[in-house]
C-alpha cells in the first residue's frame, strides 16, 4: 500500500515538473518574440514608451469557430494570475456587464490615432474606479479602463515614485542649459500631471494585470481594437517587469497565465479576420511568423503582410508597417515560395472580400 502510494507520488511530481518545463519553454518563447518586436514597437497606449499597450497561424485553427476559443474574462483572469484574500479586490464581485456590442473603427483608420484621441479623453476625464461596482461594463468602458491602467503601469502612482522621477529630473537640471532646461521643466509638469492622473489607483492594485484584465473584458465584449491588438499589448504586459515595483513579470508570478493568454489570442484573432481591418491581417502576419501561438509559416506570414498592404493601399502608415512584416517573412522564402505567398494573397483577397 505505502509502495503504490509513493509510486502515485512520484507519478503526480512527474506530471508536475513536465508541466512546469512545458510552461517554462512558453514563457520563454514569448519573452524572445517580445524582445524581438520592442525593435518596431517601443510604446505604451496613447504617449509612447513601453511595449505592452503602441506603435505601432494556421489555417485550420483560423477555420475554427470563435466559440472554440472561449476568452478569458477579466475577474477569472485576476484570480487566476495572483491569490488575492477576500475582499481585497473587484475581483471576487460581480461585474455588471452589458450583453456583448460591437466596437469597430473604418477601415481607414488607424487604430494607433483611435487610441492616441481615447487617451487624450481619459487624460481629461479618468474613469471612476470606484463606481465601477455600479455601473454596465460594455466594449468600450472596458477598453478605455484597459488604456489607464496600461498606460498607469509605466506611470508614477505613489508619491514616492514622483518624487524619484522628479529628483532625477533635479540632478539633471543643474547641468542643463537653454532648450535642453525648458525640456526638463516640462518633463517635471508632465511627471506631476501624471501623477495625479493615476494616484486614482490603489498602490497594492498591479496595473499591469489590471490591464490584461481589461483588455481580455474588451475582446470578450467584441472590442474591435482589443481583438486586433489583443496577441501584442497582453504579451507585453505579462512579460514585463514592473519599472515602478521591480515586481516580477506576471508569467514568472503564474506560468499558466500564458496557457490563458494563448487562447484569448486565438478567440481575438479569429473574430478580427471576420471584420476585415487591415491591421487584423498585418497582426496575424507577425503572429504567423513568430509561431508562439499558431505553427511558424512565413508563406502564410508574408500572404497576410501582402493582403494587410492590399487593403491598406490608401494608408501610408499601415501600408509602412505591413511593408515591414512582409520583408521579415521575405528573408526565410526563397522566390518561389514568395509566388506561392503572393498567390495566396490575391486567393485570401478574392475569397474574403466576396
Amino acid at each position: 500500500m505505502s509502495l503504490t502510494r509513493n509510486k502515485g507520488m512520484a507519478q503526480t511530481a512527474k506530471i508536475k515538473s513536465v508541466a512546469g518545463i512545458v510552461a517554462a519553454v512558453l514563457v520563454v518563447g514569448l519573452m524572445a518574440a517580445w524582445l524581438m518586436s520592442r525593435e518596431e514597437s517601443s510604446g505604451v497606449d496613447g504617449f509612447g514608451q513601453v511595449s505592452g499597450v503602441d506603435e505601432s497561424s494556421s489555417p485550420d485553427d483560423l477555420a475554427a469557430e470563435p466559440d472554440a476559443a472561449v476568452p478569458l474574462e477579466a475577474d477569472e483572469l485576476r484570480s487566476t494570475i495572483l491569490a488575492r484574500e477576500a475582499g481585497d479586490s473587484r475581483a471576487g464581485q460581480t461585474m455588471r456587464r452589458a450583453a456583448p456590442v460591437e466596437v469597430t473603427i473604418p477601415r481607414d483608420v488607424v487604430m494607433a490615432d483611435y487610441k492616441r484621441d481615447l487617451w487624450t479623453d481619459i487624460q481629461a476625464s479618468p474613469p471612476d474606479l470606484e463606481a465601477l461596482d455600479d455601473v454596465l461594463i460594455d466594449a468600450e468602458m472596458a477598453y478605455r479602463l484597459y488604456m489607464y491602467y496600461g498606460n498607469c503601469s509605466v506611470l508614477p502612482r505613489t508619491d514616492t515614485q514622483a518624487d524619484r522621477r522628479l529628483q532625477q529630473i533635479e540632478d539633471r537640471v543643474e547641468r542643463a542649459r537653454g532648450r535642453f532646461l525648458e525640456r526638463l521643466e516640462g518633463r517635471a509638469d508632465q511627471i506631476l500631471d501624471d501623477y495625479e492622473l493615476c494616484s486614482l489607483i490603489p498602490p497594492d492594485e498591479d496595473a499591469r494585470l489590471e490591464a490584461v484584465a481589461w483588455l481580455s473584458e474588451a475582446v470578450r465584449l467584441g472590442h474591435e481594437v482589443a481583438e486586433v491588438q489583443f496577441y501584442e499589448k497582453a504579451m507585453g504586459f505579462i512579460l514585463r517587469s514592473d519599472r515602478n515595483t521591480n515586481t516580477p513579470p506576471l508569467a514568472l508570478l503564474q506560468p499558466g497565465v500564458v496557457m490563458e493568454f494563448k487562447d484569448t489570442a486565438r478567440f481575438a484573432f479569429a473574430r478580427a479576420m471576420e471584420r476585415g481591418h487591415p491591421e487584423a491581417f498585418l497582426a496575424m502576419s507577425r503572429a504567423v511568423l513568430e509561431g508562439l501561438i499558431y505553427p511558424r509559416d512565413p508563406v502564410l506570414a508574408y500572404a497576410y503582410a501582402v493582403k494587410a498592404e492590399m487593403e491598406a493601399a490608401t494608408n501610408r502608415t499601415i501600408a509602412s508597417n505591413a511593408s515591414y512584416w512582409r520583408e521579415a517573412a521575405g528573408q526565410f522564402l526563397d522566390q518561389d515560395q514568395i509566388a506561392e505567398a503572393r498567390q495566396l494573397a490575391l486567393e485570401m483577397h478574392s475569397t474574403l472580400d466576396d
